[in-house]
């Protein structure tokens, strides 16, 4: 998969934009503000349907604006174009078109164009909370299944309702409808929490090698998927469900939920975000994003597209050095305020942001 043409229209700090770009390596070169990670976040949304910066789909429309709108040009493996649209207002509407067809269901398009995001923000895999690492994983898992987008999105429309359920007085709550509801839970849990520790060794597997290479045979990556429903069935987890009401109840919100999910990650049987050193966080992280990568790569029929997002400033030279040979042979896209380590890369394309203002160098 490769990403041909974009154009901007009120995306941030762009009124107008169209830019080409090459099949391999594309470099955004600029001072920090100018505008460089506007165009990655752009391109992420075409791909991902919503924003890895802002909660708010309309916080990415230019100042004084009333809409955005970004239009992406796509050529797949097949040498297929797909047209990706993609309209936000200020009044919270949300258009997403393929090839001029709009998208009802953002489950039926996530996934068609397979990205990998790099960025300062990913440390939070490593030593953020417990939430980040779910993101990590289910835009991952969300990338390869269809199935795992809806039923990530019934459970959490069902644990709302059930939460909203707990807020009254026990006495006053239709108790088989409560069992209805956890019967459908219970049914959303087994197959999210399978899935999850299915792709949590897929990641463990890939960035083993990757961990491995990078610390001359010296580190062992371990990842384990932490949650209290696994390996158990529907009615397992429904009796879970059931014998913690009166606590629900009391506390007015389920406890019981794979909200508290983990990935417990290790560096030589140590837990990295404790007592790793800063270079093997860096290590751990890059060896679980390139991981990422051969995943959807391995899993998808068109390669995913890399979005590079000033990663330089975040690892040394020899760690910069092995990712790039790494990525180089596929498209990719790079943020970055010094060119230097970019310099020996071939067949590659370098943007000049400035105020705003991209041309090509």
């Amino acid at each position: 998969m490769r990403l041909q043409k974009l154009k901007l229209k009120n995306f941030r700090t762009y009124d107008d934009l169209e830019l080409e770009f090459d099949k391999n390596i594309n470099v955004f070169v600029g001072n920090n503000a100018e505008g460089k990670t506007n165009i990655l976040e752009s391109i992420y949304i075409s791909c991902i349907t919503k924003s890895y910066r802002t909660i708010k789909d309309m916080e990415c429309i230019s100042f004084n604006r009333d809409f955005l709108r970004i239009e992406n040009n796509y050529i797949d493996i097949n040498n297929n174009e797909i047209q990706v649209e993609v309209f936000i207002d200020n009044n919270g509407k949300k258009i997403f078109r393929e090839n001029g067809i709009k998208v009802d269901k953002y489950s039926d398009f996530l996934g068609k164009i397979p990205i990998v995001m790099f960025s300062p923000d990913n440390m939070n895999i490593i030593k953020g909370s417990p939430k980040e690492r779910r993101k990590f994983l289910d835009i991952l898992i969300s990338q390869t299944s269809k199935k795992y987008v809806i039923y990530l999105q019934e459970y959490n429309k069902l644990i709302q309702i059930r939460n909203n359920l707990l807020k009254n007085d026990k006495n006053y709550v239709d108790i088989n409808y409560l069992d209805i509801l956890d019967e459908k839970i219970s049914e959303k849990i087994e197959y999210i929490c399978n899935k999850r520790y299915e792709f949590v060794n897929y990641v463990e597997k890939e960035g083993k090698k990757i961990q491995k290479e990078l610390s001359n045979n010296k580190e062992n990556l371990e990842i384990i998927y932490d949650s209290e429903f696994l390996n158990k069935n529907k009615e397992e987890i429904k009796n879970m469900l059931f014998l913690n009401r009166d606590l629900d109840f009391l506390r007015k919100t389920s406890n019981k939920t794979i909200g508290h999910d983990d990935l417990i990650i290790n560096i030589n049987d140590k837990e990295v975000s404790k007592f790793g050193s800063q270079g093997q966080k860096r290590t751990a992280l890059l060896s679980i994003k390139l991981a990422e990568f051969e995943i959807l790569k391995n899993k998808k029929d068109n390669t995913p597209i890399i979005l590079l997002d000033d990663v330089f400033s975040e690892l040394d030279i020899e760690r910069i050095n092995y990712l790039l040979k790494y990525v180089s042979k596929f498209q990719v896209f790079i943020t970055t305020t010094d060119i230097e380590p970019i310099n020996n890369l071939e067949d590659k394309a370098i943007f000049e942001v400035k105020k705003g203002l991209v041309k090509i160098i």
